[in-house]
């Protein structure tokens, strides 16, 4: 009969110490680090580039210069520029907000940001509630991102951003959701970089299902080294492709717009946005 007791708690140690090295297994010492939030460059995308001038247009144009390629760029930035921040500066400010909070680690490699966020009064003043988690995935090799949001006097967990980071930040994807009573994809952002040269490109997609502008885009590009180290091409409707490019900080560049100009030629501004002849 001892030896049965004895048998019977031998085995029980042993399946015990097993239980607990497989657990211990589980626990990927980097997986207990917090992973760092994107930075907004991920997405985020500065469309009031081409904005601000400090060149004299009242002396220029009294002498016979024209603005009219620098102008047609920048109004079409400026418009997009508003697009942008009418339906995504409140939930891009709100992931961002983030960085300012301590994370809590809640096991299977996930982390959990927990915060309020108020908007400023030119985005509306609202108040939000926001759960951000990070989950490591792919051999701690990336970050998948949900952030829900509740709003003060109004929606409840509402998913608004998705998406998968690599842990260096040489690439990013993420989906907006459009509204809290009706979740459906909204915009698709893809960023990546080249950690060598320090290249970027960030695309905005419109991915609304059954929408008419559905696959509509507008892409910025960062090129160190070329002569225009600043690139933002748009695709609006079929037949309707801009693109444009300038020197930063200089602020000489030149726009094709075929739709606009009615040929497939480059149309320059020097570094006092007047227009010049391409080189």
């Amino acid at each position: 009969m001892k030896n049965s007791f004895w048998l019977i708690a031998l085995l029980f140690s042993v399946a015990l110490f097993q239980s607990c090295q497989k657990e211990g297994m589980q626990d990927d010492p980097a997986e207990q680090v917090a992973p760092e939030i994107p930075p907004m460059a991920m997405y985020s995308m500065p469309t009031d580039a081409l904005e601000d001038t400090e060149t004299d247009t009242t002396f220029a144009m009294a002498n016979g210069m024209t603005y009219h390629n620098w102008f047609h760029s920048a109004t079409h930035l400026v418009f997009w520029h508003t697009v942008v921040q009418l339906h995504m500066a409140v939930p891009t400010t709100a992931f961002a907000a983030a960085l300012n909070q301590q994370a809590e680690y809640i096991g299977n490699g996930t982390f959990k940001w927990d915060y309020p966020y108020t908007a400023p009064p030119a985005l509306g003043g609202a108040t939000y509630y926001v759960v951000l988690t990070g989950q490591y995935q792919n051999s701690v090799q990336e970050v998948a991102w949900t952030m829900t949001v509740s709003q003060v006097g109004g929606f409840s967990d509402f998913v608004w951003y998705t998406g998968v980071t690599a842990v260096d930040e040489s690439y990013a994807s993420f989906t907006l959701n459009r509204f809290p009573n009706n979740p459906q994809p909204f915009v698709n952002i893809e960023h990546t970089k080249d950690q060598s040269i320090g290249g970027e490109t960030t695309r905005f997609t419109n991915v609304i299902p059954g929408n008419p502008q559905n696959g509509q885009y507008i892409e910025y590009r960062i090129s160190p080294g070329n002569d225009f180290n600043r690139q933002f091409d748009v695709q609006a409707e079929a037949g309707n492709y801009l693109n444009i490019q300038w020197n930063e900080p200089a602020g000489d560049g030149r726009v094709k717009h075929p739709f606009h100009y009615g040929d497939s030629d480059w149309h320059c501004w020097d570094t006092n946005q007047i227009d010049s002849a391409c080189n």
